[in-house]
């Protein structure tokens, strides 16, 4: 009985696997000794075992969970005629390690409703009104299998049908049940950091997609500004550039945050600022929000908790913001040689900023007399040339000069009708990099105050008219600020008003003083020396 073929095919069957007792009865055994030989190969004893089926009993005599056990897919019955030998079936449970993955099945994900409840009360107690309702349901995650809870507030609501209209209205507008939603999520996604973010720079680069700077489609950025996208972008590729968007969340940020907090420099200062760090977590969410399926949703929504991923406060007090005093004005004004003298005067006295400054063309944007000038397009930050566009929509405007501070302008440009206000002897716009290196910063530095930009005159010219009576709708206008409030749309028509605004600016003056003695004579562009300033002062 030892050779018995049936004996070899239980000695090869492994743990975990159990025949039936009529299947394995000794009169079993005799029925099969005529049917199986002992010169049986062992891969026919395993086609035996591979084709067995399901022992048929009637259904109705089976336990519950008897039932649930023969309905799994596991232990279903096998379609094949195939039987052991003397005609009996044999009942087979799954071998261990060969379970066969579980996946997404989307039909099993479709309809979804959730689940309308009361925190601290069932769904028999009676509503409350007076008490917020919330939805309870499960968000597919790309590449993930396992769904995540989502509890999404509801606010106070009247009665529970009222609740599930409104779950159901929020349902229909996230697409928590959008098919091609749901077809994406219960595919692993292979979307990286590195692949989205040059993707973006692209569009951003091109115009076609909007900019946080722009809020007109098509308007392509600055140069410089994509400069600093695309280094931001390099040093994200080297910490997450490998990291999939589907399973980049919170935590993960967390760790690129506290990395970057802890890189330092050469010297041993910190490497990043506060204000870098919020800077390049606003590229990376920018980064993440761009990818979206062709109805214009977003693929991997993120909802960022600021103080779990630790992201630093940028304090206003400890930004870099030097001011200038109306004497220090006038001591650079005495230091400066005569081109730039015109230069910091003309910011200082108007607020320009430092690129509508040395955009500004003679016989274009300045009146005849040089008492306003029309600021309608700037310096490049990058390169020498002219870009159309400004800022801002506020900082298309006219701003009125001081009659004495246009004298010195209008002297400033003598004889010429055409080019550059400030330009080099190629006829090229002056380099803000070059007047603050041959001019402004060694002033600064023989005057004992730390290197400081053109904004400087732009903080001062602003502390000036704050303290003047000029109204905020004027100050607005001139500084290029924005002004939102609903009596300064009402009031744009005094904008209109140029001898009201002139008379204003006469009355708020420079702040400063002009110097009146030079060791040289002040000469205008075209080598003229001017010999009455006061009579060109008196004719504006």
């Amino acid at each position: 009985m030892s050779n018995s073929p049936v004996k070899a095919i239980i000695d090869q069957v492994p743990s975990g696997i159990s025949l039936g007792e009529s299947a394995l009865s000794m009169q079993g055994e005799s029925q099969c000794a005529p049917s199986l030989s002992d010169n049986y190969k062992f891969s026919d004893i395993r086609a035996v075992l591979s084709v067995v089926t399901v022992h048929q009993v009637p259904h109705s005599s089976l336990q519950v969970s008897d039932r649930e056990a023969l309905a799994t897919p596991a232990i279903r019955p096998s379609s094949r005629g195939h039987r052991l030998p003397g005609g009996r079936p044999a009942i087979v449970s799954p071998t261990p390690g060969l379970r066969q993955a579980r996946r997404k099945r989307l039909e099993s994900r479709l309809g979804q409703d959730g689940t309308v409840y009361q925190e601290g009360r069932k769904q028999t107690d009676e509503w409350l009104p007076d008490k917020p309702a919330y939805l309870r349901l499960y968000l597919d995650i790309p590449g993930q299998y396992e769904r995540v809870k989502h509890n999404q507030p509801l606010g106070k609501c009247a009665a529970r049908e009222e609740a599930r209209r409104k779950a159901d209205r929020w349902i229909m507008r996230n697409g928590v049940n959008d098919r091609e939603k749901l077809e994406f999520a219960l595919r692993p996604s292979e979307i990286t950091f590195r692949s989205q973010a040059a993707w973006w720079l692209t569009e951003i680069g091109s115009g076609r997609l909007k900019s946080r700077q722009k809020n007109k489609r098509g308007q392509k950025i600055r140069v410089t500004t994509l400069d600093a996208y695309t280094s931001a972008v390099g040093y994200l590729n080297e910490k997450i550039g490998h990291a999939t968007l589907a399973t980049f969340d919170n935590a993960e940020m967390k760790d690129l945050i506290s990395t970057m907090e802890a890189e330092t420099k050469e010297n041993g200062g910190p490497r990043f600022t506060p204000k870098s760090i919020s800077n390049y977590f606003l590229i990376a969410s920018a980064v993440f929000a761009t990818a979206k399926d062709r109805r214009g949703k977003q693929l991997f929504p993120r909802q960022w908790d600021l103080n779990y991923i630790g992201l630093p406060a940028v304090e206003k007090g400890d930004q870099n913001t030097p001011t200038l005093e109306a004497v220090e004005i006038e001591t650079i004004l005495t230091a400066a040689k005569e081109r730039y003298r015109v230069l910091y005067a003309l910011l200082a006295g108007t607020g320009l900023r430092i690129s509508e400054a040395l955009g500004l063309e003679v016989g274009k944007h300045l009146t005849t007399n040089c008492s306003m000038l029309c600021v309608r397009q700037q310096r490049s930050k990058k390169g020498r040339g002219i870009e159309t566009y400004l800022k801002s929509d506020s900082a298309i405007r006219d701003v009125d000069l001081v009659p004495a501070l246009a004298a010195l302008v209008k002297g400033y440009i003598g004889a010429r009708t055409s080019g550059f206000l400030f330009e080099t002897s190629g006829g090229l716009p002056m380099s803000p990099r070059n007047i603050t290196r041959d001019s402004l910063h060694p002033i600064l530095r023989e005057m004992g105050r730390e290197s400081a930009g053109f904004h400087t005159f732009r903080r001062f010219r602003e502390s000036i008219l704050q303290m003047s009576e000029a109204r905020t709708l004027l100050i607005d206008y001139w500084m290029g600020h924005a002004n939102g409030e609903m009596s300064g749309r009402y009031g744009k028509q005094l904008l209109d008003n140029v001898q009201w605004r002139r008379e204003c600016a006469a009355k708020v003056g420079l702040g400063f003083a002009l110097p009146k003695e030079k060791e040289q004579p002040l000469m205008d562009k075209s080598g003229q020396v001017l010999q009455d300033e006061e009579q060109e002062v008196a004719a504006v």
